[in-house]
C-alpha cells in the first residue's frame, strides 16, 4: 500500500507541476506582446528576472514526480511515457527560442499520463478491496 500511496503522490504533484508550468508558458507569450505597456523609455521589459528561471524550477520538480512515478509503477508503457514527456519539456526548456511549442506538448503529455497512471492504481486498489 505504501508503494501506492508514493505513487499517488508524485502523480498528483507531476500533474500540478505541469499544469502551473503550463499556466507559466501561457503568461509568458501574453507578457510578450504587452511588454511595450511595462518597458520603460529606453524599451527595457519590467519583468522581474526570475520570472524565465521558473521553467528550471518547474523543470526539477517534475524530474521528482516523473522518477518517483517511474519507478513505483510497474507498467512499461507508463515509465517510458513519463521518461518520453519529460526529456521533451528538458530539450523544449533548453531550446526555448526554437522549441517553445513543444513544452505544451510535453505538459499535456505528462499530465495526461500521470492521470492514466492514478486512475490505474485507484483500479488496482478497488480490485484489491473486492477480492479481499
Amino acid at each position: 500500500m505504501k508503494k501506492h500511496t508514493s505513487s499517488f503522490i508524485s502523480d498528483n504533484t507531476g500533474i500540478a507541476s505541469a499544469i502551473l508550468c503550463t499556466i507559466h508558458c501561457l503568461i509568458i507569450p501574453a507578457l510578450f506582446l504587452a511588454k511595450f505597456w511595462w518597458a520603460d523609455s529606453s524599451g527595457a521589459t519590467l519583468l522581474p528576472s526570475w520570472w524565465g528561471r521558473l521553467d528550471y524550477v518547474f523543470l526539477v520538480i517534475s524530474f521528482w514526480a516523473v522518477y518517483h512515478s517511474a519507478t513505483h509503477t510497474a507498467v512499461k508503457t507508463i515509465k517510458v511515457s513519463l521518461w518520453i514527456f519529460w526529456c521533451m519539456l528538458a530539450v523544449a526548456i533548453i531550446y526555448e527560442a526554437q522549441l517553445h511549442w513543444l513544452a505544451y506538448i510535453a505538459s499535456a503529455g505528462l499530465v495526461a499520463t500521470h492521470i492514466r497512471n492514478i486512475i490505474r492504481i485507484r483500479r488496482q486498489q478497488t480490485a484489491a478491496i473486492v477480492s479481499a
